[in-house]
């Protein structure tokens, strides 16, 4: 009499399979990422060790261009000065998209007439160029245009307010003009927020007794933490990388007098020069200012990061 012993199989577990995938799908945009930021991050480090203005042979100094970034006066005001003015404008932004984009949410989550239609207004902006938006926006603000005509004609001013002439308004009305092309970017992620919210809780918190707005203070609001970090670290990367409504519309010299000079602007005038007797262009000092503005933002990325790891 013979007798047959089956092995035992080994099936690999549901979290194990959903690992697998995750990575799988996450492996097309890590590549991507890997291959078009990080990668070039790593030339950007090599580039910056070196004197080259450009055109000609590249001259390595070492860690000179950190040095003098930091230390030379005339590299070092102009970085604190786009410094200070970069976290100006980030904390315009921010505060823009986290009071005036909740507010837009929530009256876009109640169900009234034409709330699709707002819904597209509002979002409506936000695909457009940014070339596009700083050419309608500074029309918009222009001494001649229809902001200050309906100024002056209201009567509220007796002539024409210069908002990017003015070294007091200039920096504030730029963040405006990014806040207006990005709000439906904020909105879309808050609105998504508030709708995750169980209609249940919602109606179980007003049966208890609490008012409508103890009903959004603790029950909406919890929810929408998730939200608004997000936004607060995307909208801090961009604005500390990108320039591009500074430089379309008050140019490299970021006037009047680098009044709305921030860290991109300080950057492209430094690898390109700014007006017509700016020679001292340096491509490595360009990148060290780019590689000191990445660890600046750095921690702000590494946060949402480990965040997202310790919700899995």
């Amino acid at each position: 009499m013979s007798s047959t012993t089956s092995k035992p199989v080994h099936r690999i577990s549901y979290r194990a399979v959903e690992i697998i995938q995750r990575n799988l799908l996450l492996a097309p945009g890590v590549l991507l990422y890997a291959t078009f930021n990080f990668i070039p991050l790593l030339a950007l480090f090599q580039l910056s060790l070196v004197n080259w203005p450009g055109i000609g042979p590249k001259v390595y100094v070492g860690f000179d261009n950190f040095t003098k970034v930091l230390t030379h006066p005339y590299y070092r005001d102009q970085m604190l000065n786009a410094l200070i003015q970069n976290l100006v404008f980030f904390v315009v932004i921010i505060v823009c998209f986290l009071l005036i984009g909740t507010l837009l949410a929530m009256l876009l989550s109640v169900k009234t007439w034409g709330r699709k239609t707002y819904q597209v207004i509002f979002f409506l902006p936000y695909p457009m160029a940014g070339a596009a938006v700083a050419y309608l926006l500074d029309l918009f603000v222009h001494p001649r245009g229809p902001l200050n005509a309906a100024l002056v004609q209201s009567g509220l001013l007796d002539s024409p307010f210069p908002f990017l002439g003015s070294e007091d308004t200039a920096l504030i009305t730029m963040s405006m003009f990014y806040t207006w092309h990005r709000m439906g970017f904020a909105i879309m992620l808050i609105l998504s927020g508030i709708l995750a919210v169980r209609s249940d809780l919602l109606e179980a918190s007003m049966l208890d007794g609490a008012s409508r707005w103890q009903s959004i203070r603790h029950v909406v609001f919890p929810v929408l933490g998730p939200a608004f970090i997000l936004i607060t670290v995307i909208v801090m990367v961009d604005v500390f990388n990108n320039a591009d409504y500074v430089l379309l519309i008050m140019g490299p010299e970021a006037g009047p007098l680098r009044s709305t000079d921030i860290m991109g602007t300080f950057l492209f005038r430094t690898a390109f020069g700014g007006s017509a007797d700016t020679t001292d262009t340096n491509f490595g000092m360009a990148a060290a200012i780019g590689l000191l503005t990445a660890i600046m933002i750095l921690p702000a990325a590494l946060f949402l990061a480990l965040r997202n790891l310790r919700q899995q």
